[in-house]
């Protein structure tokens, strides 16, 4: 590669202080592997595990036996570096993925609606490299995975990190997490136990954290955000949806309530000891759940007047209801995509034994209201893994 300023010098000419400005900027692993696929000079330069992820250790509370710890996952959208003029075959190329760093340092590639590792040794799975040189990762959002150490993390919704809210700039952390059926937990880095932030309402259905403010969702719809004592404030009405299972979505700096209604019971705990019992640790665990999803209602918050709005259209756009995070973008990103319609994972899928791929997703194309598996979409399936002339 080599710079274009007249003087046809190459990159690897790059003056060292300027190489060590371009170093500290450098926010995360994968700008440290887009900055290796410059040049051999730029590889050498720096290491592999430069700006490794520190791993967020959690000590989850009473009735959970679980020790277990939180990584970063970026959503990323992969596209063909290609320089030519037609860059009509470039853009078919472009497609959704996670990002994940593994145990040993290295990054996994995940599918984008589950926590799933995409397998090489599968049909149609990704290939064991992904050439930085010819792919380029651009980040869309990045979010908390947790991963189990010991024990079980059965109950665990959804966690998301949080800065210390006395000191930004500080490695202190602090994490919301939505379990035991709907509580909403805080634990900071240093304390022992968890705290019930609302000990009224055991009925939360997610998080999401929005230019560094968290905000949460009930299942009667009503928003939420927390401030730095932990107070619940309301930020919109109740939506009184009758749906299942509620995730809250930011678009363009708009709020969205997706409500999925379910054809059966969403899961619930089964108890071997009554929790008011003498036993420390009731074992506890989760049936296979059957529930489908069978309709799906979008609704954006207006906050000028403070009131729902139901959508029936999401123009171009496209949302992701992730096991990490819920995300939106834009089909024009995706050329041949389609937009309007809501990627997911039922509580069935999600439930079964064994790998899940982005074809175990289902879709809701919001322009006719069906619902089905991804790989029933030609027009949307594309969207969550490469297209078939990748891997020739």
């Amino acid at each position: 590669m080599e710079v274009d300023d007249g003087n046809n010098h190459s990159w690897a000419d790059l003056p060292e202080e300027l190489l060590e400005m371009i170093r500290k900027r450098l926010d995360s692993r994968i700008d440290v592997y887009r900055f290796r696929a410059v040049c051999t000079s730029w590889r050498s330069s720096i290491s592999l595990f430069y700006k490794q992820s520190p791993r967020v250790p959690l000590k989850l509370p009473k009735p959970i036996r679980a020790h277990a710890y939180l990584s970063q996952v970026t959503v990323c959208r992969v596209e063909l570096v290609d320089d030519s003029e037609d860059s009509s075959s470039s853009s078919s190329m472009t497609w959704l993925t996670k990002v994940e760093e593994s145990t040993y340092g290295d990054i996994q590639l995940l599918a984008p609606v589950s926590n799933r590792q995409l397998r090489t040794d599968s049909p149609g799975m990704m290939p064991k490299m992904l050439n930085l040189l010819n792919f380029r990762l651009v980040e869309i959002t990045k979010a908390c995975s947790l991963k189990l150490a010991s024990g079980s993390p059965h109950g665990i919704n959804k966690v998301v990190l949080l800065p210390s809210s006395t000191n930004r700039n500080t490695n202190e952390y602090g994490v919301l997490a939505i379990f035991h059926e709907g509580k909403l937990g805080y634990w900071r880095f240093d304390e022992e136990e968890w705290k019930f932030i609302d000990e009224t309402n055991f009925h939360y259905d997610d998080i999401i954290v929005y230019r560094g403010q968290a905000y949460v969702v009930d299942r009667l719809g009503t928003v939420y955000w927390i401030d730095s004592s932990l107070n619940l404030i309301q930020y919109s009405p109740p939506l009184y949806g009758c749906g299942s299972q509620k995730s809250l979505v930011e678009s363009d700096g708009d709020f969205y309530v997706v409500d999925r209604f379910f054809d059966g019971e969403r899961r619930t705990w089964n108890e071997l000891h009554n929790l008011s019992s003498d036993v420390a640790y009731p074992h506890r665990y989760l049936p296979l759940c059957r529930a489908k999803t069978v309709s799906i209602k979008v609704y954006k918050l207006d906050e000028e007047w403070g009131t729902w709005v139901n959508i029936s259209s999401l123009g171009d756009k496209v949302f992701v209801l992730g096991n990490e995070c819920s995300f939106s973008v834009s089909a024009r990103e995706f050329s041949g995509r389609e937009g309007n319609c809501i990627y997911f994972i039922d509580p069935f899928d999600a439930s079964r034994h064994g790998e899940l791929s982005g074809r175990d997703a289902r879709v809701c194309d919001l322009s006719s209201g069906r619902i089905s598996k991804v790989a029933n979409f030609p027009g949307h399936s594309c969207m969550l893994w490469p297209p078939s002339n990748f891997y020739c």
